[in-house]
């Protein structure tokens, strides 16, 4: 009787040790991926695991007005600043939209918006870059008519105030840009409204004169196409098309030293309201677009090349993406996925399911503070526009 008493007691203390392990295995905020051998054996004694904190949502207040087809640039001394965008409008009834000529300015220490000088004209859609001396330019745009616009204004952050510069030498709609290395910012296709037209030029803005010079044409007109700037200082321009298709698979490469466009290689398929990330390794990463889309694939500078990689959750259009401090990837909400989020991880072709959103958000923008975490602004949620921000704290 003794024996089987001791038994019991040392069977129940073995089970409270599992279990409080297991616990303890169940709390970390983690994601485990199991990679498959290759050695040549099935992987069965050791398997190789992957554990990488998968982050959180918290709340950081709200915007002074609602936002979508708004953008966020970065300020030299780290703040954010959101520049016009639609919205529901300055009563907040949703009767009267307004395209706003507001912007106001995000402070990462306090979590606070502050209202700053109003646009010249209020817009959605436009160019908006920070440039080298700290001054804002916002180019191009649409307003309220859903007219685009030609002009370009610059905002001194010494005065607070918004000064019209040199005019694009078209008004241009669903366009691209980015960025150069030297400061200078391309903008590139776009639809033309008044001939109602796609565009394949291109034009750049000197900072240092105000003006826009007209630069090579791409070799096919563009609309609703994404551009990034690679670590070499050309620029890598990727699908388009219309809404309803169709939809372009090809890519191009624009070299600022040669004033030349090459082709780029072809995508598996064609892509608009898709994304383009560049990676830490100088890869370009592509994600989703309109019908549907689950699948991704990165284009090779090396090779100038696409490989297309491990398929999402989740399918998306109008989704966020954003390259994080770790070099992992942020996919974003979307239409029709809620505030549903992925992390790509580059180096091992894997996609792991992280926490949702606070809100449900598409037509949203991101960016990636200095400390590491994501502010999240805007966009449209399940019942209206949004002025509610948040941050990923990874």
């Amino acid at each position: 009787m003794h024996r089987r008493m001791l038994l019991i007691v040392a069977l129940f203390a073995a089970t409270l040790v599992a279990a409080m392990g297991l616990t303890a295995c169940n709390s970390a905020p983690a994601a485990t991926s199991t990679a498959e051998a290759t050695d040549g054996s099935d992987g069965a004694d050791e398997p190789a695991k992957i554990t990488r904190s998968i982050g959180e949502f918290v709340g950081s207040g709200e915007m002074h007005d609602d936002r979508f087809f708004h953008d966020l640039v970065t300020l030299d001394d780290g703040r954010v600043m959101a520049v016009g965008g639609r919205g529901k409008g300055q009563g907040g009834g949703g009767d009267w939209p307004s395209v706003y000529d507001t912007t106001e300015v995000y402070d990462p220490a306090t979590g606070e918006w502050t209202r700053t000088g109003p646009l010249v004209e209020g817009r959605r859609n436009m160019v908006v870059a920070s440039l080298p001396d700290g001054s804002v330019l916002v180019a191009g745009g649409v307003g309220l008519t859903l007219d685009p616009f030609d002009t370009a204004e610059l905002w001194d952050p010494a005065s607070d105030i918004w000064t019209l510069t040199g005019s694009m030498s078209v008004a241009r709609e669903d366009e691209a840009w980015t960025v150069l290395p030297d400061g200078r910012v391309i903008v590139i296709g776009g639809l033309d409204i008044e001939l109602f037209r796609r565009l394949a030029s291109t034009e750049i803005y000197d900072p240092a004169t105000g003006e826009w010079t007209e630069v090579a044409e791409m070799s096919v007109e563009r609309t609703l196409h994404v551009a990034v700037t690679l670590e070499d200082g050309r620029v890598l321009v990727v699908g388009g098309g219309k809404l309803d298709g169709p939809h372009l698979k090809t890519a191009e490469l624009y070299d600022p030293a040669t004033d030349t466009w090459t082709e780029a290689g072809e995508m598996s398929v064609g892509r608009v309201l898709h994304t383009v990330t560049l990676l830490s390794d100088g890869r370009v990463l592509v994600v989703g677009g309109k019908g549907k889309k689950k699948s991704g694939e990165i284009w090779d500078p090396a090779t100038s090349t696409w490989t297309s990689v491990a398929e999402l959750a989740n399918a998306r259009s109008e989704h966020s993406t954003v390259l994080l401090a770790d070099g992992r990837v942020m996919v974003a909400g979307g239409l029709g996925v809620g505030g549903s989020t992925e992390i790509y991880d580059p180096g091992l072709d894997i996609w792991t399911v992280a926490p949702d959103m606070l809100e449900s958000r598409y037509r949203h923008v991101v960016t990636l503070l200095a400390d590491g975490r994501v502010l999240i602004t805007g966009g449209n949620g399940k019942e209206s526009v949004l002025a509610e921000t948040e941050l990923y704290v990874p």
